[in-house]
C-alpha cells in the first residue's frame, strides 16, 4: 500500500486486499461474507477518505500497527490498533462530508 499512496484505484484495490486478509486470518467466515457484501460500499468510502488530505497515510500507520499486532498474535493489540483506525475512519469520512458539503455549496454561489 505504501506504493499506492497517491493512486487512488490501486491505494483502494491495496487496502480491500488488506482487509479481505485479516478476515480470511480470522477464520471467521461471517466476516468474510460481510465484506463481500458491501465491498461496493467500501470501494466508494475509500475513494472519499483517498481525497481527504493525509487520509491515505493515516491509514496506512493504522494498517501497519494491526498487521504488526496480529503477526505477533497479540489480540488485545490488534483489537486496540483496529478501534483506532475505525475512530479514523470515522474521523475522514466526516471530514470527507465536510468537503464535499463546501464544494457544493460553492458551486451554487
Amino acid at each position: 500500500m505504501d506504493r499506492s499512496l497517491h493512486d487512488p484505484d490501486a491505494y483502494i484495490e491495496a487496502d480491500l486486499d488488506f482487509h479481505l486478509a485479516l478476515a480470511e486470518a480470522a477464520a471467521n467466515p461471517m466476516v468474510l461474507s460481510l465484506l463481500d457484501s458491501i465491498v461496493g460500499l467500501l470501494r466508494e468510502q475509500r475513494l472519499r477518505i483517498f481525497r481527504v488530505d493525509g487520509g491515505p497515510e493515516r491509514g496506512q500507520f493504522h494498517h501497519k500497527r494491526i498487521l504488526a499486532a496480529t503477526e505477533a498474535r497479540d489480540p488485545e493489540k490488534a483489537r486496540a490498533a483496529m478501534r483506532e483506525h475505525l475512530v479514523q475512519v470515522r474521523e475522514d469520512s466526516g471530514s470527507s462530508s465536510a468537503q464535499e458539503s463546501s464544494a457544493t455549496t460553492k458551486s451554487r454561489t
